[in-house]
């Protein structure tokens, strides 16, 4: 056995040279501590470069009528790419059809046709989180883009999607699509009630303001709940999260984890979501519970953008898209009343408020190996990844799709321009949101990430209702992820935790920081 793995390591040396050269060039740093077959089955699961048949391919940049299916999860994502559907048939040469595969279906749909080497899309958009899975069935894609004399303009994308989302192994499988990450919005006629003010400075000794510590979020959920904070002769509730089972109580409370110091493991790949972080994270989401309106354990993206939108709570922590619908007349009762700030933190000793935003999940577009048309679908990507339209996308509001380009960032009068009733706002969103990307936190981005994500998401949700404590929760979810990793294989678990965590501390400076929680 231990013979033909090293038979084996070697053939795949002589034959994906630049596989290993990548690898290397990476984590050159941290190959004396990994095992050798740790690193032997993460070398071995790499595709590397290859001679693909990439289907048609374009004469002076045009193709002859080619098709290119997508699985594009939602409409709004699909309207993205129908935006400049006249353009890519004139000048590409290329039509689309598009396959809405609901979000929770997507991942055991996706692995049932990858397995099966016989994808029904060229271009798949998935969650990045789970990318250390998709990997070995996606095409290298800007190397192929490459071949074809195309460019993503990769130095203009954020580096938290372009180092940890897009890549694996030193290699990028993919490109983001949808940016995306949390912030709080808030309606500013609560926060700017002269009454509200007075009464809630009375009752807890400070100033009346949006959120900046967590502590604060839950004095805030508790003095409005119950309370007529708009004026409208009814009571309303004070804060609302979403709590559906699926991953959404997980996104949640990683805002919290996170801004307390936490990552998912250490370096022994022990788990550390039972840290004090992990634990005080949990209990500040019981602790708001009774301020939430009814049904809250049950709210998904529609819903917990709903109760901002239609005045049933005062403020929320939603994805960046809720920005562009809550100015959206069509859709919000609260257009011109809207505030946006950073995600709540900690306050450390010295008065600095830590902020690490979860970045929940940021959707990416890859190129299935089995597609018949991967020449077409590259160029497709590579044409509206363009820093002019992927901004222009970002800034639709029927895309609902956040930005992921530095330079969609840094073109704040074109925001401005985007809210013409509430330009100031408009500011105030795209400077928000580059602050998220700089400091967020990435989903955990291993094989298996799906399961450890599920068995989280369980202990959460117990927790949520009332069946088990902070500390029983996080306890039990840290004994799910134990399980899980020696079911996976500990070392090889362990080797592509370590890559992520050098990402992390290398390419965004996001490390484990203990004393953040105490």
């Amino acid at each position: 056995m231990l013979l033909s793995t090293v038979y084996s390591i070697t053939m795949l040396y002589n034959k994906e040279g630049n596989t290993m050269k990548r690898y290397r060039e990476h984590h050159g740093k941290r190959l004396p501590g990994l095992p050798a077959l740790a690193f032997a089955a993460l070398l071995m699961s790499s595709p590397g470069l290859h001679a693909a048949d990439l289907g048609p391919m374009p004469v002076d940049g045009k193709f002859d009528n080619v098709t290119v299916r997508i699985s594009a999860i939602a409409g709004v994502y699909a309207y993205g790419f129908k935006k400049f559907e006249d353009q890519i048939r004139d000048e590409l040469g290329i039509t689309m059809e598009f396959d809405t595969v609901p979000p929770q279906d997507a991942y055991a749909r996706d692995m049932l046709e990858f397995r099966s080497q016989n994808s029904t899309h060229d271009i798949k958009l998935f969650m990045p989180a789970n990318l250390a899975d998709y990997h070995r069935f996606l095409l290298p894609i800007e190397e192929v883009a490459g071949e074809l004399g195309l460019s993503f303009g990769s130095d203009d994308i954020e580096p938290i999607y372009r180092e940890i989302y897009t890549t694996w192994n030193g290699v990028r499988y993919s490109v983001p699509w949808d940016g995306d990450q949390h912030n709080l919005f808030y309606n500013v006629a609560a926060f700017e009630n002269e009454s509200n003010k007075q009464e809630f400075e009375a009752q807890y000794g400070y100033a009346l303001t949006p959120p900046k510590t967590w502590d604060q979020y839950r004095d805030v959920a508790e003095f409005m709940s119950g309370r007529d904070w708009d004026g409208d002769g009814e009571p309303e509730h004070g804060v609302a999260e979403a709590w559906q089972r699926g991953g959404y109580a997980v996104w949640w409370w990683t805002n919290k984890f996170a801004s307390m110091g936490g990552i998912w493991f250490d370096g022994d790949m022990k788990p550390l979501i039972n840290s004090p972080a992990g634990v005080k994270a949990m209990q500040n989401t019981l602790d708001i519970a009774e301020f939430t309106p009814p049904g809250t354990s049950n709210f998904g993206y529609p819903e917990l953008e709903a109760a901002l939108l239609n005045g049933q709570v005062p403020m929320v922590i939603q994805w960046s898209s809720t920005g562009k619908s809550a100015q959206n007349e069509e859709v919000s009762e609260i257009v011109g009343n809207v505030g946006v700030a950073m995600v709540p933190g900690v306050e450390l000793s010295d008065g600095t408020i830590t902020s690490r935003p979860a970045l929940p999940t940021g959707w990416a577009a890859g190129v299935p190996e089995s597609s018949d048309r991967a020449a077409a679908a590259v160029s497709l990507i590579a044409f509206i990844s363009q820093p002019e339209r992927a901004l222009e996308i970002a800034l639709d509001p029927g895309t609902a799709v956040d930005p992921w380009r530095a330079s969609s960032f840094a073109q704040t009068e074109r925001w401005r321009d985007a809210f013409p009733a509430d330009a100031d706002f408009g500011e105030a969103f795209i400077d928000v949101q580059r602050r998220s990307v700089e400091t967020g936190m990435a989903d955990l981005q291993i094989p298996g990430s799906n399961q450890y994500l599920n068995a989280l998401d369980e202990q959460i949700s117990a927790a949520i209702a009332g069946e088990k404590t902070a500390q029983e929760a996080m306890d039990a979810a840290a004994a799910r992820w134990e399980e899980i990793t020696d079911r996976l294989g500990r070392e090889t678990q362990k080797a592509a935790w370590l890559y992520q965590k050098g990402a992390l501390e290398d390419k965004v400076g996001i490390m484990y920081e203990p004393s953040w929680a105490m």
